[in-house]
């Protein structure tokens, strides 16, 4: 299960890209997702079927993705500031997006900035 926790140490502990694509475990979206999310890539991006084209998930830069994790009933893609998880089982799809008010995951920077703002 995916908790809040869980989705802190994602974002924690992979918060770089690789420093080449081939490092990602793209093999896991072929494995999981190619046919209940009509994974496609090319040598730039991501294409994910089953998000709304409209929608700025739908289509993933590669150089983007800092990691894509297994988890038991979904496949996690993690970006800097979101994940987008991919059911392994159906087309569902979850995106957590990190908001910068989050108190916990405010930069030692952003909080020094929100002291010296004028109200």
């Amino acid at each position: 299960m995916v908790t809040q926790e869980v989705i802190k140490t994602l974002y924690r502990q992979f918060n770089k890209p690789p420093k080449s694509v081939d490092e990602l475990n793209l093999a896991l979206l072929f494995d999981y997702a190619v046919e209940n999310h009509g994974i496609f890539l090319d040598e730039e991006s991501l294409y994910i079927g089953s998000v709304d084209p409209r929608s700025p998930f739908a289509t993933l830069p590669l150089s983007r993705i800092n990691e894509i994790v297994e988890f038991e009933t979904v496949i996690a893609v993690v970006l800097p500031a979101a994940i987008v998880f991919l059911n392994k089982e159906d087309s569902d799809v979850n995106i957590h997006i990190r908001l910068d008010d989050d108190e916990e995951d405010r930069s030692i920077w952003s909080k020094l900035k929100s002291c010296f703002k004028h109200s």
